[in-house]
């Protein structure tokens, strides 16, 4: 699998427009942990492990002097989680979601609907993480057909993925 982050709006139509450019922060995110664009990404989604190439466009790195460290990390987990969806199962965003219903973004493929709830680490523990977003987007109030929680672990770099 090949994800590509830059472009995400030719991916996701709906983002188009969008004035956070979560490609931007997703390449500064990998380049702040020291990667260099192609870099391999360590995948596990349901305990099943696979492996990526993901690809960003280089960004001058005196943007993080100003911009919040902690905008880098969820935004650039945002770009590198979208980007996964789509190549993985075809994913598109429909909306983001609003305060109260337990998701950050509703996605579509064909008729069915996911709940995706997203986070990023720069380090840490991902994986209790992943537990507090997986019990998170499991009260979701939306009609979904699934639900999904995603953490990003830029120091690694690592997708979690898990189903609640």
């Amino acid at each position: 699998m090949r994800l590509t982050i830059q472009n995400l709006s030719m991916l996701h139509p709906k983002l188009f427009g969008d004035p956070t450019d979560r490609s931007r922060f997703g390449a500064l995110a990998f380049q702040r942990a020291g990667h260099v664009s192609p870099t391999q990404i360590e995948i596990n989604h349901n305990k099943l492990q696979a492996k990526a190439e993901i690809e960003w466009m280089t960004q001058q790195m005196n943007v993080l002097e100003v911009v919040a460290r902690d905008r880098v990390t969820e935004y650039g987990a945002e770009a590198v989680a979208l980007a996964y969806v789509h190549a993985k199962a075809g994913w598109v965003v429909k909306r983001i979601c609003r305060r109260g219903e337990s998701a950050d973004w509703l996605m579509q493929s064909g008729r069915a609907w996911l709940a995706l709830e997203i986070s990023g680490t720069a380090s840490g523990d991902a994986l209790s993480r992943l537990a507090e977003k997986m019990k998170q987007v499991a009260q979701c109030s939306l009609p979904t057909n699934e639900q999904l929680a995603i953490v990003v672990a830029f120091d690694r770099p690592l997708i979690l993925a898990a189903n609640p």
